[in-house]
């Protein structure tokens, strides 16, 4: 498995690397507009899966990034924006100062848990086509245990450049998600060969 420098380093082996992530900042920022964006993670994350080398999709077939970015970001918001929400409310009701140190406590985990516990579901998702199997908790709980030495560190790393800027956002995303992609491939591997 590959480390965050290694994609790192392959990815800016693209000559258009950086014109090919400026313009998924654009598309990340502009509402609907961010369905294509969440699809080119969608085919990284698939690139990941497959185990093949980074590279930097072309910004062609708008349909079909369009469509594969409404599913990526409806199990995004499932399994990530919408328990953020959740705690962050709940936590906004605790009896403390909100703009305590405490009062964000809550939401740290996850935040953490947001990327991988998505990236699993949707990962379930790739193996039948059927959104059903994102609820399969069971597999999701395997998959987060098993697999944490791959993502803690891709987690940290991404969590860091989203409170940056819209641009490390957009690296940071085509990095993890291709990194979980290959992450929970080799999980299913291990698998396999038992």
């Amino acid at each position: 498995m590959q480390s965050i420098e290694q994609v790192t380093k392959r990815l800016t082996t693209d000559r258009n690397w950086f014109n090919k992530c400026m313009l998924g900042v654009l598309f990340s920022i502009i509402p609907m507009a961010n369905f294509v964006a969440f699809g080119y993670f969608y085919r990284l994350f698939l690139q990941g899966k497959r185990q093949e080398e980074i590279s930097l999709p072309e910004w062609s077939d708008w349909k079909e990034l369009f469509f594969d970015g409404l599913k990526c970001f409806l199990v995004v918001s499932l399994f990530a924006f919408i328990p953020i929400a959740v705690i962050s409310a709940l936590a906004s009701i605790l009896p403390w100062d909100s703009e305590s140190y405490l009062s964000h406590l809550p939401r740290y985990p996850a935040y953490f848990f947001a990327g991988p516990l998505s990236c699993s579901a949707l990962y379930l998702y790739t193996l039948t086509g059927d959104f059903k199997s994102c609820f399969n908790f069971q597999a999701i709980g395997v998959l987060l245990k098993k697999g944490a030495k791959g993502y803690w560190v891709p987690t940290l790393a991404l969590l860091g450049l989203v409170l940056m800027i819209p641009f490390a956002y957009f690296i940071g995303g085509v990095v993890y998600f291709y990194l979980m992609g290959q992450t929970l491939k080799s999980l299913e591997r291990k698998a396999d060969r038992r």
